[in-house]
């Protein structure tokens, strides 16, 4: 079972992710087992999208949980994450680079994860990026 954790990274100095300059906005960060995702060469340049992060949390199907720093998912060859739910694990899924990234979540570790990274954006006066994000042309959400 991996572990997930999930925080508001508050960008108030100038940080360039993707050859563009973020400031005064808040980013999601993502570690897994102690590893931040965005560390890895198939995640660099590449931001989390926090509706569909919570959206991933109601049903088994593919979300766009990342997405290119720009926000055009295919500019990144993002095309989704499945996600699968069973009744104690949430399964991801992720085609990043050349690569094909599995992971096991505890179902209520998931769940309290999202459920306190969301009490966090409440709390920030930060605007959160990516805020417009353009799906792939061919997104399915079903399986």
């Amino acid at each position: 079972m991996n572990k997930l954790t999930l925080f508001l990274d508050p960008i108030v100095e100038v940080k360039i992710i993707d050859g563009i300059l973020f400031s005064n906005v808040g980013i999601i960060r993502c570690w897994i087992d102690g590893e931040a995702l965005d560390d890895l060469v198939d995640f660099s340049g590449s931001l989390m999208y926090f509706e569909e992060l919570e959206a991933s949390k109601l049903a088994s199907g593919r979300y766009l949980i990342f997405t290119c720093a720009c926000g055009i998912a295919e500019d990144g060859g993002w095309d989704g994450v499945i996600v699968n739910h069973t009744a104690d694990v949430v399964e991801w899924e992720i085609d990043a680079g050349s690569k094909t990234y599995f992971y096991e979540f505890d179902k209520n570790q998931y769940f309290d994860q999202i459920a306190l990274l969301k009490k966090s954006i409440n709390l920030s006066l930060l605007p959160m990026e990516p805020n417009n994000v353009i799906f792939p042309l061919h997104f399915h959400r079903c399986m």
